[in-house]
Order: C-alpha cells, then sequence, then structure tokens
C-alpha cells in the first residue's frame, strides 16, 4: 500500500475511532464536510495544511508521517533518490539554467509548471504540495538550511504562466534572498558560454560530506564517489565566478521583475 493511500485509511480510522461523524469532525478542524468526504474517498489529497489542524487538535503527528512517507510517493521520479539528502542537509547549492529552482518556486509558479513537466492533472495538487512541503527546509524557525542559489539570466526571462506569476515569483527571490540563510546569484545573460550550460545540478552538505544530484527526465543520478563530486564542486566553482554579486543579482531579478507587467 502507498504511504497516500495508508494516511488516508489512517484518517478515516482515527476520526472513527473518535466515533465522529465527517460534519463532526469538519467542525473540530475547521474544514469543510465536503472537503473531509473528498479526502477519505480519495477524490483529494490529504495535504500538510488539513494534516497540520488534525495534529493541533487530536495530537497526532501525521504531517511527520507524511513527509517522511507519502511525500516522495508525489515527488517527481527522476528527484526521489536525493530527497533524504535534501531533507538533511546543513546547505544546498542549486543550479538551474532555465528555471526558478523548486526549493524557491511560488505556489503560482510551481502550479503553472508542472502541467508543462507532463503531471497528470489528476496529480497536480499532491505533487505541488509535495513540492512546496520540502520548502520547509529553508523556511523553518529553527536551524534553516543555508540555501546558496545561482540561475542563468534565462529563467527570469522565461515564461512560466502570466506575467503576474513572473512578477510575484521574482519579486518573492528578491524578499527570500534577503534572508541570511538564502543567497540568490544570477550569471547575465551577456556572459560567455559556461559549464552550467551542461544541466541543472544540486550540491548537498550532509554530515560532513557533500552529494551531488544531477536532474535526468526519467531519473536523477545521485552522486557520492569523492572524484565525482569534487569535479562537481569544481564545475559549481567555475558556475559561481560568472555569477553576479548579491546585491547585483537582487538589482538584476528586480528589473526583470518591473519587465513583467
Amino acid at each position: 500500500m502507498a504511504g497516500s493511500d495508508y494516511l488516508i485509511s489512517e484518517l478515516r480510522r482515527l476520526r472513527e475511532s473518535f466515533g465522529l461523524t465527517q460534519e463532526a469532525w469538519a467542525d473540530r478542524i475547521h474544514f469543510s464536510a465536503k472537503h473531509v468526504g473528498a479526502i477519505e474517498r480519495g477524490e483529494r489529497p490529504a495535504l500538510p495544511d488539513y494534516l497540520k489542524a488534525v495534529d493541533k487538535v487530536f495530537g497526532t503527528a501525521l504531517v511527520r508521517f507524511y513527509r517522511e512517507f507519502v511525500r516522495g510517493d508525489w515527488t517527481p521520479v527522476w528527484y526521489r533518490p536525493f530527497v533524504e539528502y535534501e531533507g538533511r542537509a546543513t546547505l544546498l547549492r542549486v543550479y538551474h539554467p532555465t528555471l526558478i529552482p523548486g526549493l524557491l518556486q511560488t505556489e503560482a509558479y510551481a502550479r503553472a509548471l508542472l502541467p508543462a513537466m507532463n503531471v497528470p492533472a489528476e496529480d497536480v495538487e499532491q505533487t505541488l504540495a509535495a513540492r512546496l512541503d520540502r520548502q520547509e527546509i529553508i523556511t523553518r524557525t529553527t536551524s534553516p538550511c543555508r540555501l546558496v542559489v545561482v540561475v542563468d539570466e534565462a529563467a527570469l526571462r522565461r515564461r512560466v504562466g502570466d506575467a503576474e506569476v513572473m512578477r510575484d515569483q521574482l519579486k518573492w527571490l528578491v524578499s527570500i534572498s534577503a534572508e541570511q540563510h538564502v543567497r540568490v546569484l544570477v550569471v547575465p545573460a551577456d556572459s560567455p558560454a559556461y559549464v552550467g550550460l551542461r544541466g541543472p545540478m544540486v550540491l548537498a552538505s550532509v554530515e560532513g560530506r557533500t552529494v551531488g544530484f544531477l536532474e535526468g527526465h526519467l531519473e536523477g543520478n545521485v552522486v557520492e564517489s569523492p572524484d565525482s563530486v569534487a569535479s562537481l564542486e569544481a564545475d559549481w566553482e567555475d558556475i559561481r565566478g560568472y555569477a553576479l554579486s548579491v546585491e547585483q543579482s537582487r538589482k538584476l531579478i528586480m528589473e526583470a521583475a518591473e519587465r513583467w507587467t
């Protein structure tokens, strides 16, 4: 049984163990009875906001279960081998030449992007929830993961959704980059060809070592051998060498946001 299927059955079992109808359960957690029924019938995904409400009222740990056993079901198959490393990392170095990386995507940007990535319509909401929930590692108030992101300027200019989606996404980049543990750098469009054009990459610092990840269409390549990781780290330094400073990058992002009007 998939983790998401077990979660639905556990929610139903928990409600019945308290002797509550769907209507009474809905009143307790401040969701509609229609919402509760749709989740229990498997017509609607049980998302973290719903699970947090259940945990708060009934003292359960369903959000933890979701993050350990369900989120992976709805993470793109090519990224699943790396999710555990990402969740345990104290530092993530992320590069993408064409898109805003998932850890910094707004909900609207991700929602517009997923169908273009061939995510079936019936899976968009759950996949979206899993992606946004991964961002908890940088938004949590206690020991957030340090994040350094480098994007090519092409990512600021590639339309995902409409102009409002792009403008809000870029404004979010400016806002989050003001946090002490987050840096967003941009390689300007007038840079010459550089090694980053090979494709996206991630380096995760986990328990005293570095693990790399290279994105593919059908599967991801986790890189763990010291020699290969050293090669990726050299590539990272090369990519970062082409990027503007933090302040210059922020200015360029703000200018790009203004153009999406």
